[in-house]
């Protein structure tokens, strides 16, 4: 079976993007699933989630993260290959006395500089920023689609808004999840988002919209704020409308510190990293959404 590819993104930062993806990626690889999380975000919190600072800093030393790839690959036009960026066996959490199977496409600090480098270099080579789109495209398709054979699970780690790349890994994975906080500010321009990249027939020379709607992931969740609920049932009201803008999961993650403090713990276990005296996260929360995520992308 092809793996599949999954960006977690939203316009907006601090609401749960990273928190998501490390979650979900320690979930799936503890049922077996062999994972690779790839961060598209320069302030590379998931990569320092699961490498840590001092390991990220010797990659980033070594060029051996996805600015220095694309920089290679298309400023430089290199024949770079992308398998030789990704740090296998990257997890140092554990389950059933394993590490998890947990790889890593690290960013860097130098990514937005990179992509500017590259609107650049193709502007120059007469390039139109269609074009350019298109080109990156293709570049996605030659070297990140080919990585479902060798993984069940590919997650984007989203940088806020929407820069090219992120573009076309949206437009490019199986599913696109959109966490949000359940407030003004973390919704505000959802629908706008959705539109603007879902409601249009495709992207520029011939890129397609992505092939589901959105799925929005509730994170942050304090169900004695009246804001929250009243938030909630609003995004409730909008996924079930007759021509709904995006999809909503059932599963809801709520404000949990010791969920901030899962992304930074090394060396534990994978019951013990999302231990929690005031909520069963893994069975009450992580396990009810990596069931749903799997039915939306294996069901029917």
């Amino acid at each position: 079976m092809s793996g599949k590819l999954v960006a977690v993104a939203n316009m907006k930062g601090g609401v749960g993007k990273t928190t998501t993806v490390v979650m979900l990626a320690d979930a799936l690889a503890a049922s077996g699933s062999r994972v690779l999380v790839v961060d598209l975000d320069p302030q590379a919190s998931a990569s320092i989630c699961f490498a840590g600072d001092q390991t990220l800093a010797e990659l980033i030393r070594n060029g051996r993260t996805l600015d220095h790839y694309l920089g290679l690959r298309i400023v430089d036009r290199d024949s770079a290959l992308l398998p030789a960026f990704i740090r296998g066996s990257i997890s140092t959490t554990t389950h059933l006395g394993e590490p998890l199977a947990v790889s890593l496409l690290p960013s860097g600090p130098d990514l937005r500089i990179v992509e500017r480098e590259i609107i650049y270099a193709l502007t120059t080579r007469k390039f139109s920023m269609h074009a350019i789109e298109s080109h990156l495209w293709t570049l996605f398709h030659e070297d990140f689609v080919p990585l479902r054979k060798q993984y069940d699970y590919v997650l984007f780690d989203c940088a806020p808004g929407i820069s090219p790349m992120t573009e076309v890994a949206i437009r490019a994975c199986d599913l696109v999840v959109v966490a949000c906080i359940p407030d003004f500010l973390s919704t505000y321009g959802l629908k706008g988002f959705a539109r603007m990249i879902w409601g249009a027939p495709g992207g520029p020379d011939g890129v397609p919209r992505p092939r589901r709607l959105p799925h929005v992931l509730v994170t942050r969740l304090q169900k004695t704020v009246k804001h929250h609920q009243s938030t909630l049932s609003m995004l409730a009201q909008g996924a079930a409308a007759e021509n709904p803008a995006f999809r909503l999961f059932a599963t809801r993650v709520p404000q949990s510190v010791a969920l901030a403090n899962a992304l930074t713990r090394q060396d534990t276990t994978y019951r013990n990293k999302y231990h929690d005296s005031y909520h069963d996260l893994i069975g009450g929360t992580i396990a009810p959404l990596m069931a749903e995520l799997q039915e939306v992308l294996h069901g029917a």
